[in-house]
């Protein structure tokens, strides 16, 4: 954006508009945030997408939840046993959780809910596939019983990235996995106000006054999640001049993540407040489809890796170099199993020369799926976009919205490489990483890579116990799916977050987190 165009819209006058519902409660006990997309998914078990992962912390519950030391807490779970063998694990909920429909929250709710989400996650898949039983004892109590070894149950349970095992109504959790919910309701410190949302442009919820928050003061998605607001607004404002005008006149209060361009403006302010809130961050993708020439060539893959210079796009996405780093693990870097084993180093004259031969047809132009409305990958893709034409190929930019563009990659015909950005902590392991399945189509995640040694290996990764054991094969793994050019990292940034100097407590964490924080008096 130019300065002079930037600067305008800052003189533009900024007005959201109230809606009925709103003039029912104050200015100051509304939270007004805009996330960088707004999701029109409203299913927790449905997506990747961290802002429908976002907008479900605020609605929905888990059983678990992980603190800063990535320490597995109690959420809705109040205690649990494992048995010797570690085969049964029986879980008993809390007392006073309640649905915003009213009615209690109960085992069967629980058992429905994991085994949706395990229909569609990768750690919950493992989890099922390891599972003899998974059935409710009594309305507040259930039990796993598991007919293999599968080290990491409570992991799994607490997982913070997308997709996370939320809690639903069994009614709802009884939808097909391969259907979204669209009335979500949940028993979260925050319930969906249906009358007033407005896909695409508007969420708002209301505070559960039902909801009791665990006594234990709140670090990230663990302890008390106190609702100080009685109502928050998720709202949709694409142009960053907007957001910057909205967040300096007081009309909204929290901006998720803005380009670093625009913050010398907010920093100078004693208004608003300029911080990264997720330590970890964010790491760019380059996915390939394997199932499309040229890219079912692993040639072609590798070579396209080779030719990637880290460097290019973190200066596209993260612009200050304090805000990136290159980081070529699949893990993510600063993770407990880090590793760039099989990563080609970055030559580009060599990718030239593998690409020629390759054998690969350079006449048939390669369709990179652009959702030009999500700043991030936008930004990635038109990296790419110069690359690959610098490579020999002819390039095409498929436009699109953000929902758009996550229903097109799940379609394998019409395209050959997308680009996201994925929390890093969504990462952090063979499980975890939806993008290191080598299921293949159709069950794989978009992109298809299909190796039956890297499904083996994971199922390892699953099984033990032993952490010197679980790098061990965190490492093979990485060093596989590397050679095998399932996916290209493309560097690790941060995003920095803005928001009017009045709020306090603003939580910090690898998702955006949107309770404890208050006006201050």
């Amino acid at each position: 954006m130019h300065r002079r165009s930037f600067l305008a819209g800052l003189s533009a006058p900024f007005l959201l508009s109230a809606s009925a519902g709103a003039q029912t409660v104050s200015r100051a006990q509304t939270l007004r945030v805009v996330p960088e997309t707004l999701t029109t998914i409203l299913d927790p078990h449905f997506t990747t997408s961290f802002t429908a992962r976002d907008f479900s912390y605020l609605v929905f519950d888990t059983l678990f939840a992980v603190d800063d030391k990535w320490q597995v807490k109690p959420q809705m779970v109040d205690t649990w046993t494992k048995s010797a063998d570690g085969a049964t694990w029986t879980f008993t909920l809390r007392d006073g959780l309640t649905f915003h429909d009213g009615t209690a929250v109960t085992s069967e709710d629980c058992v429905a809910s994991l085994r949706r989400w395990g229909a569609r996650d990768t750690m919950g898949a493992a989890l099922l596939k390891a599972a003899q039983t998974l059935e409710p004892v009594d309305a507040k109590t259930f039990k796993l019983v598991l007919k293999e070894p599968y080290g990491l149950v409570l992991q799994a349970l607490s997982k913070p990235g997308a997709m996370v095992p939320m809690i639903m109504p069994k009614r709802l959790a009884d939808t097909p996995p391969t259907r979204p919910i669209i009335d979500p309701v949940g028993s979260g410190p925050y319930s969906f106000v249906k009358e007033e949302y407005r896909p695409g442009d508007r969420i708002v919820l209301k505070r559960h006054a039902a909801y009791k928050p665990r006594s234990e003061p709140s670090v990230w998605a663990s302890g008390a999640k106190v609702a100080h607001f009685e109502r928050v607004e998720l709202i949709s404002m694409p142009d960053v001049s907007t957001q910057v005008s909205g967040l300096l006149t007081g009309e909204v209060d929290y901006l998720e993540r803005l380009p670093p361009d625009v913050l010398p403006i907010l920093e100078r302010n004693r208004l608003v407040k300029v911080q990264v809130v997720s330590p970890y961050g964010y790491q760019g993708i380059m996915r390939f489809n394997h199932v499309a020439a040229p890219f079912d060539n692993v040639k072609v893959r590798r070579a396209v890796m080779q030719a990637v210079n880290q460097a290019d796009y973190l200066a596209a996405v993260a612009v200050r170099s304090e805000f990136g780093r290159e980081c070529r693990s699949m893990y993510g870097c600063g993770t407990t199993y880090e590793t760039s084993a099989g990563m080609p180093a970055f030559d580009f004259e060599a990718a030239k020369r593998e690409i020629a031969a390759s054998g690969a047809d350079l006449s048939k132009p390669v369709v990179i799926l652009h959702p030009a409305d999500a700043p991030g990958i936008a930004a990635l893709g038109l990296v790419t976009q110069d690359l690959l034409t610098k490579l020999g190929f002819k390039v095409e930019l498929a436009t699109m919205d953000l929902n758009t563009f996550f229903g097109r990659r799940t379609r394998p015909e019409g395209w050959h490489i997308f680009h996201t950005t994925n929390t890093v902590p969504d990462m952090q392991t063979p499980l975890q990483n939806v993008y290191m399945g080598g299921v293949g189509a159709p069950a794989g995640f978009a992109g298809w890579p299909k190796d039956e040694e890297v499904e083996k290996l994971r199922a390892a990764f699953a099984a033990t116990s032993s952490e010197a054991e679980a790098k061990s094969i965190a490492e093979a793994i990485h060093k596989r799916a590397a050679e095998a050019g399932f996916y290209m990292p493309l560097g690790q940034f941060v995003g920095p977050s803005a928001w009017r100097a009045e709020l306090a407590n603003v939580p910090v964490g690898p998702a955006m987190f949107l309770w404890g924080l208050r006006r201050a008096s």
